[in-house]
């Protein structure tokens, strides 16, 4: 029998749940279908401990012996943590200690290894230092060690914080969700989750994570399976790691695409085919890795610069005198120039977005750089569709004209009020369309 919880360290949490089943570790799930992109929880931590120990045992007021303590042990850290947890409310330390619930060392092979590692130390100390013993309550001192061991999740700053609901998301490698910390604001350390699927996430479907690096992910199963282990302790079961059938030539092909994607968006001037192959690498990257990373977020970007560069290209035809080259664009075919720059734009949309999930608060210098190359892109479209808009009223208007004209008989016959035409819609001129820059000549 499931039960659900939606506790969530004091947030508000409304697109996921806690669900835990009998003999089973607790999963986070959602409670709806989610699309990719979508903000899923923001939770702020339980605990949070703070990178440097001295910051607990030199604070003003602290009990001198407990620097002599942490001498004694060898061990600042965790004596740290057990200040840390000290210091919070004790409705906040009882939910805490309930994170390590009856029977969770029987179905967690790491929660049992960190607690015998802990029980350990602690019956040593004791043994060696009976005189020190009497200073802190070790039974709390345990589960909070082991605790902050099982549970515990590095920040960017260094502090290690515990997590009511996002400590128990799950290591995969396909994930369908990413977790940042925010860098600024209150409260510190709080974590937000987003939907990096790029098929989204179904109704009670488990939220799973990347614990490694991204370059991780991308290498074949057995390199790969070494690095999780050595970073999560856990042997990986996600269903990536899981399948055997046909995972060596899968692995071996994201290797040659993410080589092929690099060497097409090295070209240098770009041309068709090499955009076209990038853009194709990528599209075969999203089956293969169906979840945001930055390395496609940035190859997105390169390809849509280089999109960019043909289309200046384009609006110029190369002729033999230079006078010549200087002709307006408007002999391209605008259907085709508006499908490309839809395309580039969309580049630049999902890119940004990737980062936005990926990176939290980090990716604002991108975005804003972003800004700066796709606000043309961006303007050049919008230019086109009121040019295609304005082409294809003054169309209807011509053949309402005709229509009009054939059922009334000849023209004189028509009031004069009847013949007012919609003025000539004229392509956007170079200036228009893509402001003060210079056109490229050959």
């Amino acid at each position: 029998m499931a039960e659900g919880s939606v506790l969530g360290g004091g947030d508000a949490v409304v697109r996921a749940e806690l669900l835990t089943k009998a003999g089973c570790n607790p999963t986070l799930v959602v409670v709806r279908k989610l699309r990719w992109g979508t903000p899923i929880l923001e939770e702020r931590p339980m605990l949070l401990v703070e990178a440097d120990s001295q910051f607990y045992l030199k604070a003003p007021g602290a009990d001198a012996r407990l620097e002599e303590l942490a001498v004694a042990m060898g061990d600042s850290c965790r004596l740290a943590a057990y200040i840390a947890f000290k210091q919070l409310h004790g409705r906040k330390q009882k939910e805490l200690l309930r994170m390590w619930r009856e029977g969770l060392e029987e179905n967690d092979e790491l929660a049992r290894a960190v607690h015998a590692a802990n029980r350990q130390s602690v019956d040593e100390f004791i043994k060696d230092e009976p005189e020190l013993s009497k200073l802190i309550y070790w039974d709390h001192f345990l589960f909070v060690a082991s605790i902050l061991g099982r549970f515990g999740i590095v920040n960017p700053d260094g502090s290690k914080a515990v997590y009511a609901m996002c400590s128990h998301i799950r290591h995969s490698c396909r994930p369908n969700a990413a977790l940042v910390t925010t860098q600024r604001g209150f409260p510190r350390g709080k974590q937000v989750l987003h939907v990096i699927g790029l098929d989204g996430i179904d109704r009670g479907e488990e939220i799973t994570v990347s614990s490694v690096d991204e370059g991780v992910l991308t290498l074949p199963g057995a390199r790969r399976g070494v690095q999780v282990l050595a970073k999560t302790g856990l042997v990986c079961t996600c269903p990536r790691c899981a399948e055997s059938v046909g995972t060596v030539a899968r692995d071996n092909r994201i290797t040659a695409l993410i080589s092929e994607l690099r060497t097409a968006l090295a070209m240098q001037p770009p041309t068709d085919d090499s955009t076209e192959e990038a853009r194709q690498c990528i599209h075969e990257l999203d089956n293969s890795l169906p979840f945001s990373m930055q390395l496609k977020a940035k190859a997105k970007l390169l390809l849509a610069a280089a999109r960019g560069e043909l289309m200046q290209y384009a609006a110029w035809r190369p002729e033999e005198t230079v006078a010549a080259s200087v002709v307006q664009w408007t002999g391209l075919d605008s259907k085709e120039q508006r499908e490309i720059l839809l395309d580039t734009k969309q580049l630049y949309d999902t890119a940004a977005k990737d980062f936005e999930c990926l990176l939290g608060q980090g990716a604002a210098s991108i975005l804003k750089r972003l800004e700066a190359s796709y606000r043309p892109i961006r303007d050049q479209h919008k230019m086109l569709v009121r040019y295609a808009r304005e082409r294809d009223s003054e169309q209807r208007s011509c053949e309402d004209f005709a229509n009009h004209k054939k059922a009334a008989g000849p023209i004189h016959q028509l009031h004069p009020t009847s013949l007012k035409l919609p003025p000539k819609a004229l392509p956007p001129s170079w200036d228009e369309l893509f402001g003060s820059r210079t056109p490229v000549r050959y």
